[in-house]
């Protein structure tokens, strides 16, 4: 696991005290994560902040659950009353159970999702790295349960109905090969993609995964062959029934660089991504304005480790790269922030507050503060989304990174200018 991670220059938080499927989750989405609604919170519910004209910028909001040895991976808005969190939990034991809270325009509720239950054991096991609520009614999460007994990790998703949490089958990989769902993409509930990587024995020859759904099950589909280790970390629909993943792909010396596929409908193919020659690059999320106005982020090393953040534009014909701040960060995650802009969270390097966010105005990047309550401190931030018809953004993520336990989980409001 620490070769796969040391090659991939995971950052900070991917040094964990855990094992198991929770440590190699995060180690592939590094860069280079039966109940019902009603009988939900173990803990107060979470506050919304006032987000408005006199109150911009990102400001802390609290998570729903116990916040302590909790950990939000991804966040996902259908409205402003509408909104999905999902991560996991660390047990007294050491095993981690997943964790799903919606914010329903006031406050911030925890759900219960099921955890998987492994045959011949009573301890539930999982977490979830990426959610897409379609609806309602309809409610996806992925990510990996720790199959202990086989020393491998399994791939795991939940459907939510509206009312109530399910689990729902993956295809099975070969019994020494780990699955990790680390993305979701898709408009239709019965054309949905989970893309992410499979890994034998949980560390070794990382290969690309991806997952359609069709309506009534999940099924694997060949994705190109990219001539050596390599993973995908991101995806975005692309508005013509078409999908963008991202990730990061390997030299025979070892040395990552950015990864992107498209499936145009009938096949998935890699499309050449620029790469600077000497540095470790990855991509760790992509978002779509429109088919010729694409982006996907990440993050670029040099040799001697000094980490800088990575983006590359699509015009419609090719990547490009793309001029960013000059900061010593990583980046995670994008989202599309009104009608040509983009918000962008990700951790500076040795910052003891680790949240770095900003954002792209059509013509210029801006670098805006992460909350600077004592609630944001110690703060990393992992996914972002934009809320549709405002001019807000979710993010979350944890303190653990800081090693500072107990390490419980983040959640931030963005309120901007304007959206374009």
């Amino acid at each position: 696991m620490q070769r796969l991670r040391g090659r991939q220059r995971a950052r900070g938080s991917d040094v964990r005290r855990r094992g198991g499927a929770a440590l190699a989750v995060t180690v592939l989405t590094a860069a280079a994560l039966t109940g019902t609604v009603a009988d939900t919170a173990t803990a107060a519910p979470g506050a919304g902040p006032a987000a408005g004209p006199d109150r911009t910028g990102w400001h802390s909001s609290r998570a729903a659950g116990p916040e302590r040895d909790e950990e939000l991976r991804a966040v996902a808005a259908l409205g402003s009353r509408d909104a999905w969190s999902v991560g996991y939990r660390e047990q007294p034991s050491g095993t981690d159970v997943p964790v799903a809270e919606h914010f329903d325009g006031a406050a911030w509720h925890a759900t219960a999702v099921p955890a998987h239950r492994p045959p011949g054991t009573a301890e539930p096991t999982g977490q979830l790295t990426s959610v897409l609520p379609l609806s309602a009614r309809d409610v996806w999460a992925v990510g990996s349960w720790n199959d202990a007994a086989a020393f491998q990790d399994r791939s795991l998703a939940e459907h939510f109905d509206g009312r109530r949490w399910r689990e729902v089958p993956l295809p099975a990989e070969a019994a020494d090969r780990s699955a990790y769902p680390t993305a979701l993409a898709g408009v239709r509930a019965d054309d949905l993609w989970a893309v992410g990587g499979t890994a034998q024995d949980r560390i070794s020859a990382p290969r690309p995964l991806a997952y359609h759904w069709n309506g009534s099950a999940w099924s694997a589909v060949d994705t190109p062959d990219t001539g050596g280790d390599a993973l995908l970390l991101g995806a975005a629909a692309d508005r013509r029934g078409g999908v963008w993943a991202v990730g990061v792909g390997y030299d025979a010396k070892g040395e990552g660089h950015p990864l992107t596929e498209h499936w145009d409908g009938t096949a998935w193919r890699i499309v050449p991504a620029p790469h600077a020659t000497g540095r470790g690059e990855t991509l760790e999320s992509v978002a779509v304005l429109g088919p010729d106005d694409v982006w996907a982020v990440g993050a670029t090393a040099t040799p001697d480790g000094t980490v800088g953040p990575l983006a590359l534009h699509w015009d419609g014909r090719t990547w490009r790269a793309a001029a960013v701040p000059d900061v010593h960060a990583d980046l995670h995650s994008v989202t599309a922030y009104g009608r040509d802009g983009l918000l962008v969270v990700g951790e500076q390097q040795g910052a003891t507050t680790p949240a770095f966010t900003m954002r792209w105005d059509g013509a210029a990047w801006h670098t805006e503060p992460a909350a600077t309550d004592p609630a944001g401190r110690g703060a990393s931030l992992f996914s972002v989304a934009a809320v549709p018809g405002t001019r807000t953004a979710w993010s979350v993520g944890s303190t653990l990174p800081q090693f500072d336990p107990p390490w419980r989980p983040i959640v931030q409001q963005y309120a901007g200018p304007p959206a374009n």
